[in-house]
C-alpha cells in the first residue's frame, strides 16, 4: 500500500512538472507572439507611412510650379498656395510622427529628415506669406504688388530648390520603405515560426492532459466513492455540520440536518453572522461573531474556547409553517481543522438540544415549585395561625377590590389612569403587610402585579387590552391565596393547639369571615415589625435597632391603620434613613442605628411618633426627585419653602429612589399613610435634620370620633 502510493505520487508529481514546464513553454511563446506581432503591427504601419511620403517631394515641387505660373499670369493664386501649405504640413507631420513613435530606428529615416529640414529655411517664407500679390491700376492693369515680387522671387527660390531635392528625398524615402519592409517580412517568418512553436507546445500539453486524466480516472473513481459515502453519512446524521473559511463563510458541503434545523438551503458561500442574523438577539450575535473570529487565532487553547462558547445553549425563534413561532434550542460545537500554515477550517457542529432544554426546565421548574412550597411552609410556621388567617382574609377582600376596580368600565385616558392609582394603593398595602409576616411567596407575586401597573402607567395611551394581563396576574395571585390557606389549616391541624385555636383555623378553612383585623391581639403587631425589622436590615445590608412601646394601647379600630403606617415607615426608614455602617462610622455615629416606636394616648385622642436616627430628608432632594419625576416644574421648585418641600413626600407616585425594589421606589408608600390617616379624621407631619434624624408625627382622634366621623 505504501509503495503503491508513493509511485502514484511520483507519477503525479512528474505529470504536474509536465504539465507546468509545456504551461510556462506556450506561456512563453504566446508573450513573445504577442510582442512580435505588435511591433509587426508598428511596422506595417511604418511602411505604409513610408511609402505614402515617396509621393510628397514631387507633388511639392509641382505645386510650387503651379503657384509660380499663376504669378507669373496674374492668376488668383490662394487656392495653389493653400494646397502647398496643406501638402508641406502633412509632409512634415508623417515624417515627424514617424521619427517620435520610435519603432523605426534606421540610417534612411535620419538622412530624410535631415533633407526635409533643409526645406524648412526656402519653403516657410513661402507657406508663411498672408499679404496681397497684386494690385490693380486703370493704366497698367493688375501687377505685382511690392510684396507680390518678394514673394514671387521666394516660389522661384523654393521651386529651384524643390527641383533639385524631390529625387534625393525620394530616394531616401524609397530605401526606408524598402527596409522596412524587409524588418516585416522577417518578423513574419519568427510569428510563423513561434506559432508552430506554439502548436507543438499545446500538442505536447493535450497528450500530457490525456495521460494524466487517464492516470487519474482510478482515483477520481475512488474520490467519488468517497464522496458518495460522505454525502450519505450527511444525509442520515441528525446533527448539523458544515466548514467555516477564514472568511467566515460555508463551505460548499453540510449535513442536511441544517436545513431542518434553519429551514433554508442556501448555505453555500452563507457567512455565519447571516445564518444567525434575525434568529438571535443582536448581542448575542456580536458576540458569537468575536469568538468566531478568536477561533482563528494561532494562540487560542483549544479546551480554554471550548469552555467560553457562548453558543452552548442558543435560544432560536423561527416561523413553524402554520403563520406562527416556535422556540429553538441549539447547541453549537466547534473544532479547528489544523494544516500545514494553521488553521485552515473550522468544524461546526449543530445541535438541536429542544427537547433535552425543555426537559431541564420542566424539571427546574418542578424542583423550584417544590422549594417554593418548602420555604413557603417553613415560612408559614414562624406565623401565628390567627394572623396568617387573618391576613388572608384581609388580603383576599383587598383583591377583590382590585377585581372590581379592574371590571371597572372606563374610556378616555383618564378614567384609565384613575384606575391605577387605585390599583397601586391597594396592591401597595397588600405587599407591605405580606412581607411584615415574611410570607415571600405572595409578596413576590404582588410585587409582580405592582411591575404590570407600573408599565401600563407608562404607556403613552392606554386601552382596555392593557389591563388583561393584570388580569391573568390576579387571577394567579388568588389561586395562590387559597393554596396558602389550605396548607395553613393542614398546618394548624397538625400543630394540635389549643381546641380554640383549632376551632378558629377550621372556620377560616371553611371560608368565615369572622376573623377580623380589627378582632386579633394588638400586642401581636410588635412581633411583626421586629421580624420585618430583621429581614429589612439583612437585605439591605444595614444594622439598627427597633424599640417599640405603647402598641398594646392602640385601640382596635385602628389597628389597621397603624399597622399599614409603621410597616411603610419602617420600609422607608431601612431604605432611606438609615445609613450603611461604614457612612455612619465616617459621620461620627454609632455604626447600629435607631429606629423608635411610640403610642401613646393625648388629650382626647392619640399620638404616633415614628423617629430613625439616620441620614434625614434634605428638601433639596425632594425637589429634585419631584422635578425629574415631573410632578413639579422647575419654577415650582424654586418658589418651594421647607414646609411645601416636606409636603412633596405624600404625593402620589413621589420617591427619591430611581431603582424600584420590593421595599421601595414606587412612590405610593407615604402617599397611602397619609390617605389612611385623613381618613380617620387625623393628622401627619414630619420633621427632620439632614444628618440627625427623621420624625413622623400621627395625631388620631378618640376611637369613637373616628367613627363617628366615618358614619357620617
Amino acid at each position: 500500500m505504501t509503495l503503491a502510493g508513493t509511485e502514484r505520487r511520483r507519477r503525479q508529481f512528474v505529470t504536474a512538472g509536465l504539465g507546468t514546464v509545456l504551461t510556462l513553454v506556450m506561456g512563453a511563446v504566446l508573450v513573445m507572439g504577442f510582442r512580435l506581432a505588435t511591433h509587426m503591427r508598428a511596422d506595417i504601419a511604418a511602411l505604409q507611412t513610408a511609402s505614402t511620403l515617396q509621393t510628397y517631394p514631387e507633388e511639392i515641387s509641382h505645386q510650387l510650379n503651379s503657384l509660380r505660373d499663376r504669378l507669373e499670369v496674374r492668376a488668383y493664386s490662394g487656392q495653389a498656395l493653400a494646397d502647398l501649405q496643406g501638402t508641406v504640413r502633412r509632409f512634415g507631420q508623417k515624417l515627424t510622427e514617424l521619427n517620435v513613435a520610435g519603432e523605426v530606428d534606421v540610417p534612411q529615416l535620419h538622412r530624410a529628415l535631415q533633407q526635409w529640414h533643409q526645406y524648412t529655411p526656402v519653403l516657410d517664407p513661402v507657406v508663411s506669406f498672408s499679404g496681397q500679390p497684386y494690385v490693380d491700376s486703370d493704366t497698367a492693369g493688375s501687377s505685382l504688388s511690392r510684396e507680390g515680387r518678394e514673394h514671387y522671387a521666394e516660389v522661384k527660390r523654393a521651386q529651384l530648390f524643390a527641383s533639385d531635392s524631390a529625387g534625393p528625398l525620394q530616394a531616401q524615402l524609397a530605401a526606408l520603405a524598402a527596409t522596412l519592409q524587409r524588418t516585416c517580412s522577417d518578423a513574419a517568418a519568427r510569428l510563423r515560426t513561434l506559432l508552430l512553436a506554439g502548436v507543438l507546445a499545446a500538442l505536447a500539453l493535450a497528450a500530457a492532459a490525456g495521460y494524466f486524466r487517464l492516470t487519474r480516472s482510478s482515483h477520481e473513481r475512488a474520490a467519488h466513492e468517497a464522496q458518495e459515502q460522505t454525502r450519505d453519512i450527511l444525509k442520515t446524521v441528525h446533527e448539523g455540520f458544515f466548514l467555516l473559511d477564514a472568511d467566515y463563510r460555508i463551505g460548499s458541503v453540510w449535513s442536511e440536518a441544517l436545513t431542518r434545523m434553519f429551514s433554508r438551503q442556501d448555505f453555500a458561500g452563507l457567512s455565519f453572522e447571516e445564518l444567525l442574523k434575525g434568529l438571535v438577539a443582536p448581542a448575542t450575535l456580536a458576540t458569537a461573531t468575536k469568538y468566531i473570529k478568536l477561533l482563528w487565532g494561532d494562540r487560542a487553547h483549544e479546551n480554554l474556547m471550548k469552555s467560553i462558547n457562548p453558543l452552548g445553549q442558543l435560544e432560536i425563534t423561527m416561523d413553524n409553517g402554520h403563520g406562527g413561532k416556535e422556540t429553538r434550542y441549539l447547541q453549537f460545537d466547534f473544532h479547528r481543522v489544523m494544516g500545514p500554515e494553521g488553521v485552515k477550517h473550522v468544524l461546526c457542529a449543530v445541535g438541536d438540544i429542544t427537547s433535552s432544554v425543555l426537559l431541564a426546565r420542566e424539571l427546574q421548574d418542578s424542583q423550584d415549585n417544590a422549594n417554593a412550597q418548602v420555604d413557603m411552609m417553613l415560612g408559614m410556621l414562624h406565623v401565628d395561625p390567627l394572623q396568617l388567617l387573618s391576613f388572608l382574609d384581609t388580603a383576599e377582600t383587598s383583591l377583590k377590590l382590585v377585581n372590581t376596580i379592574l371590571r371597572e368600565p372606563a374610556r378616555t385616558d383618564a378614567e384609565f389612569r384613575k384606575k391605577l392609582g387605585g390599583l397601586f394603593r391597594e396592591l401597595h398595602g397588600i405587599k407591605g403587610e405580606a412581607s411584615a409576616l415574611n410570607l415571600k411567596s405572595i409578596a413576590s407575586r404582588v410585587h409582580a402585579l405592582e411591575d404590570g401597573v407600573s408599565d401600563c402607567k407608562k404607556k403613552p395611551e392606554l386601552s382596555g387590552n392593557d389591563f388583561l394581563p393584570l388580569v391573568l396576574k390576579l387571577d394567579d395571585l388568588l389561586a395562590h391565596l387559597r393554596s396558602v390557606r389550605e396548607m395553613a389549616a393542614r398546618l394548624t391541624t397538625l400543630k394540635e393547639t389549643a381546641p380554640a385555636a383549632v376551632a378558629a383555623a377550621a372556620a377560616a378553612m371553611n371560608g368565615s369571615a369572622a376573623l377580623r383585623p380589627q378582632s386579633r391581639a394588638v400586642e401581636d403587631l410588635s412581633p411583626v415589625l421586629h421580624s420585618m425589622a430583621e429581614r429589612l436590615a439583612q437585605d439591605h445590608a444595614k444594622r439598627f435597632r427597633l424599640t417599640v412601646a405603647g402598641l398594646t394601647d392602640v385601640p382596635p379600630a385602628y389597628a389597621p391603620t397603624i399597622k399599614d403606617c409603621l410597616i411603610q415607615m419602617l420600609r422607608n426608614a431601612a431604605v432611606h434613613g438609615i445609613e450603611p455602617p461604614e457612612v455612619r462610622r465616617a459621620h461620627t455615629k454609632q455604626e447600629i442605628g435607631a429606629v423608635s416606636v411610640h403610642f401613646r394616648k393625648a388629650g382626647d385622642g392619640y399620638e404616633l411618633v415614628f423617629e430613625d436616627d439616620g441620614a434625614g430628608i434634605a428638601t433639596e432632594t425632594l425637589k429634585s426627585a419631584a422635578v425629574r419625576r415631573q410632578l413639579i416644574s422647575e419654577e415650582e421648585s424654586r418658589g418651594m419653602d421647607t414646609r411645601a418641600a416636606m409636603a412633596l413626600i405624600f404625593r402620589p407616585g413621589f420617591s427619591t429612589q430611581e431603582d424600584v425594589s420590593m421595599d421601595a421606589g414606587r412612590g405610593v408608600g407615604m402617599d397611602v399613610v397619609a390617605r389612611s390617616v385623613y381618613a380617620l379624621g387625623g393628622k401627619i407631619g414630619v420633621s427632620t435634620h439632614p444628618g440627625r434624624f427623621t420624625r413622623f408625627k400621627i395625631l388620631l382622634p378618640a376611637a369613637a370620633q373616628a367613627v363617628s366621623t366615618a358614619v357620617a
